[in-house]
């Protein structure tokens, strides 16, 4: 199988919200919910058979960029940057070795109440 040039990831839904991924438990400690665990999860599955299906292999020691395109589900205020906190640490070992080497870059974000999801296409970063 060759090595793809692009991954692309559709995870269905929103993100659960920042208040509802992680509990602090201690001044210094911070835990991730179970609704956190489940979504982490879930994302790490499709993430799995997406990289299986277009034959993707993980990117070590290499700049990823991901440029994400956000559905809402509603038009409540939300901030995309908020997608990636969890999002960024579930996909690591699966899309990419170690998230410091990824270059987030949010696209746009529209309100689609049918079908909510966050869509993602990994490429690797071209030197200049």
């Amino acid at each position: 199988m060759t090595d793809a040039k692009q991954l692309h990831l559709v995870i269905p839904g929103n993100p659960p919200s920042v208040n509802h991924v992680y509990r602090n438990v201690k001044v210094n400690l911070r835990i991730t919910t179970l609704d956190g665990q489940k979504w982490r999860q879930n994302v790490q599955r499709i993430a799995a058979i997406a990289i299986t299906q277009q034959g993707w292999e993980k990117s070590a020691e290499e700049k990823l960029v991901a440029e994400v395109m956000v559905y809402w589900s509603t038009k409540r205020k939300r901030d995309v940057e908020n997608v990636g906190k969890l999002l960024w640490d579930a996909l690591e070992g699966y899309v990419y070795e170690n998230d410091q080497w990824l270059l987030p870059r949010y696209m746009d974000f529209q309100v689609d109440r049918q079908n909510p999801r966050v869509e993602i296409r990994f490429y690797k970063k071209e030197a200049v």
